[in-house]
């Protein structure tokens, strides 16, 4: 491993480590059971003034989470110059005193890579601390390619609600009157959409035994300038029935066209039900 990946590790761990003796100790019992999850991963290869930026679904403040961003720098006649920034949202103000010149005037805390060659820069955070985390950004800033894999993943404890084994699944995600994009939880095709409004629906299924009384669907990475709005905002379903929510996205006519990859999520406040990535193509 890159010996910089190591010191940006041990940086980020000091400062995370701190906080917990200014907001109370996040640990939890070692003899207690967990169920892991895997919520997002994407791989990519950014070039010269590309960036991406990842925002996170809901997050449980009982869980913990796992960060890993892994790949190569190529090295030769180029410049290897790009940065991690993790951007943060309503920092309570003890936490503003604890990271004091740390964060930039955007409320992130900026990590610069100039070094080549592989990385592995795997990331464990509390619950309560990512619940501060706005989304985390990559730039490419050099000339130099970055290839990478990105990995989130929760680990929750096993006790209360998600004891109750929720199997709820994204089954079908189709527009109105067109194209099926994901069926029988699997995809089909691409979610392609032009500038304007596009009618869709999503579909779960509830495959277990008991009723889910706060069922909602989010799309998360969608570009600047395409929205959506999803009805119902939540509702129940019952064991071995179906919820459907429409989904109207909202495509500005200046957004650039390209190849997005999406996230659609079937959750609730107990936290992440079941995730589909899938590409939106804007012609």
């Amino acid at each position: 491993m890159n010996k910089r990946y190591i010191s940006l590790t041990i940086i980020l761990l000091i400062a995370i480590g701190g906080l917990p003796t200014i907001l109370g100790n996040g640990e939890n019992d070692s003899n207690q059971c967990y169920q892991r999850k895997l919520i997002q991963s994407d791989s990519r290869t950014l070039f010269i003034d590309d960036k991406i930026i990842y925002y996170f679904p809901f997050i449980s403040k009982d869980c913990n989470y796992t960060l890993d961003i892994y790949g190569i720098t190529e090295c030769g006649q180029c410049d290897v110059n790009w940065e991690l920034a993790i951007g943060f949202k309503n920092l309570p103000e003890d936490l503003e005193r604890f990271f004091e010149e740390k964060l930039s005037e955007n409320n992130e805390y900026v990590f610069p890579i100039h070094e080549c060659g592989e990385f592995d820069q795997k990331i464990e955070m509390p619950g309560w601390i990512v619940a501060y985390i706005n989304y985390i950004r990559i730039n490419n800033k050099g000339s130099c390619p970055i290839q990478y894999s990105w990995e989130f993943s929760s680990k929750c404890p096993c006790s209360g609600k998600q004891a109750l084994y929720p199997k709820v699944d994204i089954e079908q995600f189709s527009v109105t009157g067109g194209a099926t994009i994901i069926k029988d939880g699997k995809i089909l095709t691409n979610f392609n959409v032009i500038p304007g409004v596009q009618q869709t629906f999503i579909q779960v299924e509830n495959r277990g035994f008991f009723t889910q009384k706060d069922v909602k669907v989010k799309v998360i990475g969608l570009p600047q300038g395409v929205n959506v709005s999803i009805y119902p905002e939540s509702q129940i379903v019952k064991a071995h029935n179906l919820g459907t929510y429409q989904a109207t996205f909202e495509v500005g006519p200046n957004v650039p066209s390209g190849t997005y990859k999406i996230t659609v999520i079937a959750y609730s406040d107990n936290g992440v039900f079941d995730t589909i990535q899938l590409e939106l193509i804007i012609p």
